[in-house]
């Protein structure tokens, strides 16, 4: 799929929003999810890259880029990229998202806990919280190296006046010379759930994007005050590939059919090959971005057999329970399979 870039706006020193239009389709996306750009190198190899989305639906579709050190990627959309310039992608994807109409019985907390470019995806999720009144509380703690660095901090600002009743914002700035406004603590995250959440804690959602650290700190201190693993969602921007990949139950050779738009393939799939490698192998286009079980992409649904994943950050139980899988780190075990994903165009 191709993107056509419309316009590009500077949020800060490091950072802009790409303004996109979608050439030759309609697309649909929820607040959370992320679009995976594909880039060719000079050696004609492909390689790719995932940026979250920061608009809502009704909104232009938009993403965020910060410009990371060494980021070869993230330094050419941000210091590069133009209007009128043509992306070519995959369609949204991503499990970061908020929980489904259907799935709320009554309006419900949300805390957000965000660390610099960690805030695009919580972003477009806030607004569209406020946008569909899908909340009794929203509150957001943002962390930062300083104020000049912080992504729609204006905006922010804007939302937390217009929805004062319902929406607040913390900010920590590394540059501060009172700690307890530079570094978000253990006890401060103790502090500020008791005070917003309270006796709540069962009809509260926390979601979290930063550092591996910072969100294992926060969700240390959740679980250790009574907040439950299907309550907190994650979204992980550092990929890290397990140094240590376990065997399956099952290194057999066995026949993977996948069905998709109606159209339908089979070929075989063997260990030490996962699924989605095998697939390659074979010729066999599946949507895919990080292959290391974090992102999301290239989650299929087993509609027949049994899978078994060797890493899995970001399917719930309920998803799991339902067929959803991970083609980048699952094998077919016990016999074929059959797998039914959506096009990847």
């Amino acid at each position: 799929m191709q993107y056509l870039v419309k316009s590009v706006i500077k949020e800060t020193d490091s950072a802009v929003t790409l303004v996109l239009d979608t050439i030759g389709a309609i697309i649909e996306y929820e607040a959370g999810q992320f679009i995976t750009f594909i880039f060719s190198t000079r050696t004609g190899e492909e390689e790719r890259r995932s940026y979250s989305i920061s608009s809502i639906p009704d909104e232009p579709l938009s993403i965020t880029v910060k410009r990371v050190p060494n980021g070869s990627y993230s330094r050419i959309l941000v210091e590069k990229v133009k209007a009128g310039d043509i992306l070519t992608g995959l369609i949204p994807a991503g499990f970061f998202t908020l929980p489904h109409t259907g799935r709320i019985i009554s309006k419900k907390s949300f805390v957000f806990f965000a660390a610099g470019s960690g805030i695009t995806p919580i972003y477009s999720q806030i607004k569209a919280l406020l946008k569909n009144q899908m909340a009794d509380r929203i509150v957001l703690v943002y962390s930062n190296q300083s104020k000049k660095d912080v992504i729609f901090y204006t905006d922010l600002m804007k939302l937390s006046s217009e929805y004062r009743s319902l929406f607040s914002v913390y900010f920590f700035f590394s540059d501060e010379s009172d700690y307890r406004k530079a570094r978000l603590s253990s006890s401060i995250v103790s502090e500020i759930l008791t005070q917003e959440v309270g006796d709540n804690k069962m009809n509260t959602w926390l979601y979290l994007c930063g550092p591996f650290q910072y969100m294992l700190m926060v969700t240390m201190v959740a679980r250790g005050m009574g907040f439950m693993n299907e309550q907190i969602k994650k979204e992980q921007f550092v990929i890290e590939y397990p140094s240590v990949r376990i065997v399956p139950p099952d290194v057999a050779a066995h026949t993977i059919t996948l069905i998709e738009n109606g159209k339908q393939v089979s070929w075989i799939s063997k260990y030490p090959d996962t699924i989605l490698q095998s697939a390659k192998r074979n010729g066999i286009q599946l949507p895919f971005s990080c292959e290391a079980g974090q992102c999301g992409t290239c989650s299929a649904t087993c509609m027949k057999g049994k899978v078994w994943m060797y890493k899995n950050d970001v399917l719930m139980e309920d998803e799991m329970k339902n067929g959803r899988i991970l083609t980048c780190t699952a094998y077919p075990i016990e016999g074929d399979i059959i797998l039914n994903i959506r096009s990847v165009t």
